[in-house]
């Protein structure tokens, strides 16, 4: 009965080695002298051990069960942190883009502001630099004078340079009232002017600039006196020359204080 018994409960557990141990045991025990209460005591020895084997692979399932849970908890939240790493790089590289289209403008902002710059800068050298020509310019003392012929003159050589011996001012020094000529003492623009006063006679002459006529005038005197005056303007060079000539024509008698040469300097250059 007892045998039996053991036999279903082992098939029941599924401990089907041990059912059959216990089979040969039983065919073994039939040609020994022992009884069945050795036979029972060996297989509850037999049955207690293979639960408790069962019982310690049943933990160790378990264990494993709960350890491969963990496993894919533990993927999970790799997988979790990956995308959220990804994400990260992803929002990583969409700010390098951003600096980097950012940094592109500013460094067009600053080119652009460089060429402003240098723009500003060029006009302010610009304006330095005619700052200092017309503060050069400023510098310049003044050029101008007046001269009069102080007695009745009647040249008889041909093309002589009238001399105006009376000169009531001379800036600058550049007129020469024994000559009669006027030098320039520094470069510029020049205005000069001349007005002959004729008694009686003829008179023909001109303006001369380096022995070369610039201006021309004509005077015929009568029973009156008469007059005829020239002006110009002339760009002159430091050191040229520019006189009051009478041409060809003999011995007029000009009118003393009346006849006049003068000039100024409008800018130097």
């Amino acid at each position: 009965m007892h045998t039996t018994a053991f036999i279903a409960m082992a098939a029941v557990l599924g401990l089907m080695d041990t059912v059959n141990m216990y089979t040969d045991t039983g065919n073994n025990s039939e040609n020994s002298s022992s009884g069945p209460s050795s036979n029972t005591t060996v297989l509850n020895n037999l049955l207690a051990r293979e639960i408790v084997q069962r019982q310690i692979l049943e933990n160790k399932v378990v264990t494993l069960e709960r350890q491969i849970q963990a496993l894919v908890s533990d993927v999970a939240k790799s997988k979790s942190a990956c995308a959220t790493l990804q994400r990260d790089v992803q929002g990583i590289s969409l700010r390098q883009t951003n600096m980097a289209t950012s940094l592109q403008t500013i460094t067009q902002r600053v080119d652009s502001e460089n060429v402003n710059i240098k723009e500003s800068i060029q006009h302010l050298s610009n304006i330095a630099t005619s700052l200092q020509s017309n503060s050069g310019r400023a510098a310049v003392s003044p050029v101008a004078f007046l001269t009069r012929m102080s007695t009745t003159s009647s040249p008889s050589q041909l093309e002589p340079t009238l001399r105006f011996d009376s000169t009531e001012f001379n800036l600058g020094q550049g007129y020469d009232s024994t000559s009669g000529i006027f030098q320039a003492p520094v470069g510029g623009v020049y205005s000069f002017q001349t007005t002959i006063y004729v008694e009686s006679g003829q008179y023909e002459g001109y303006i001369s600039k380096n022995g070369v006529p610039e201006a021309y005038l004509s005077v015929r005197g009568g029973p009156y006196q008469v007059s005829d005056s020239q002006s110009l303007t002339l760009s002159l060079n430091p050191g040229d020359r520019v006189w009051v000539v009478q041409r060809d024509t003999p011995g007029p008698s000009l009118t003393p204080g009346k006849s006049l040469f003068s000039g100024h300097l409008i800018i130097a250059v």
